[in-house]
């Protein structure tokens, strides 16, 4: 999405520049589901999806549609987590068998997760900017103005 990104609801309102046009008026209200991790995923994946899941559940945003997004959220926080333990065991920068003095190849692979791991969590509503787009679908009895409008009897 190009432009700044918006401000959070919340922070519109404490602001005092929330404008009831602008505003998201389709808030996340998904059923309550917690679905059970994937087998493929190892014990410490399934322990973090199974945390995040319950997480994203009492927040209203986790459907049996994210599984999948939701494991590969586990996968990549693991890869992550095992490059940063590389990198405070051998520091950010390491010899080679020459004596060259490089960039730790695991800072790569850490600073990627974080990339990964950053797309996943926007997508999820997971950060303050991003929660602020999320839009559910109408609920049941709801209607949109507009729409009556184009409809409308004339």
């Amino acid at each position: 999405m190009a432009g700044r990104k918006p401000l959070p609801t919340h922070l519109k309102i404490v602001k005092g520049t929330a404008r009831s046009h602008r505003l998201n008026k389709k808030e996340p209200k998904p059923a309550l589901v917690v679905p059970e991790p994937p087998d493929h995923l190892d014990e410490r994946a399934k322990a973090k999806f199974s945390a995040m899941a319950e997480m994203l559940a009492r927040h209203g945003v986790m459907t049996e549609l994210d599984v999948s997004a939701l494991s590969r959220y586990a996968v990549v926080w693991c890869r992550w987590i095992d490059a940063e333990n590389e990198i405070k065991k051998r520091g950010p920068v390491v010899k080679t068998t020459g004596d060259n003095i490089i960039q730790n190849p695991f800072l790569a692979v850490a600073n990627k997760c974080l990339l990964q791991m950053a797309q996943i969590e926007s997508e999820f509503g997971l950060t303050p900017s991003s929660r602020s787009r999320v839009r559910t679908a109408e609920q049941p009895g709801e209607t949109d103005p507009f729409e009556e409008f184009l409809n409308r009897d004339t």
